[in-house]
């Protein structure tokens, strides 16, 4: 039963976080097309990639391990905790789907990039996203 439940939740975060990530992409493109004065997609499209859905899904092993050693501590710190550890989560599948196909399918490219793996300035939205977890862990 511990099995099903694991692939069971392994599949709600990889859903969740590939939705967030649809949704996510879909209003900042057109953002960044609309400051720059492109055509803005009315169609509301977004995108993400095949990759992240073993990667968001592995959330339902971190969820298990990190949630009940931090669920005393302070919001702000648990945010904080919880964004930090998705940026070395990013890193380092990113450099591991990099030395298999060659490129990383989220390559940034910003002064707050390190190694084009991760931006140091996504840190607030990634403490949202996992606070957004956090919700979705303890409502199911």
């Amino acid at each position: 039963m511990q099995n099903f439940e694991l692939l069971r939740d392994f599949i709600k975060f990889a859903t969740l976080g590939v939705t967030t990530e649809v949704v996510f992409t879909a209003i900042v493109d057109n953002l960044n097309a609309y400051k720059a004065g492109e055509k803005v997609n009315k169609d509301l499209k977004g995108y993400s990639y095949i990759w992240m859905i073993p990667i968001y899904g592995s959330i339902a092993f971190f969820a298990r391990l990190i949630f009940p050693l931090v669920q005393s501590y302070h919001f702000l710190l648990r945010a904080l905790i919880y964004g930090i550890i998705i940026l070395i989560v990013e890193y380092i599948t990113g450099f591991i789907i990099r030395a298999i196909t060659g490129k990383v399918p989220w390559h940034y490219d910003s002064k707050w990039s390190i190694h084009n793996l991760i931006r140091l300035d996504f840190l607030p939205l990634w403490m949202g996203f996992g606070i957004m977890v956090e919700l979705y862990y303890r409502f199911f």
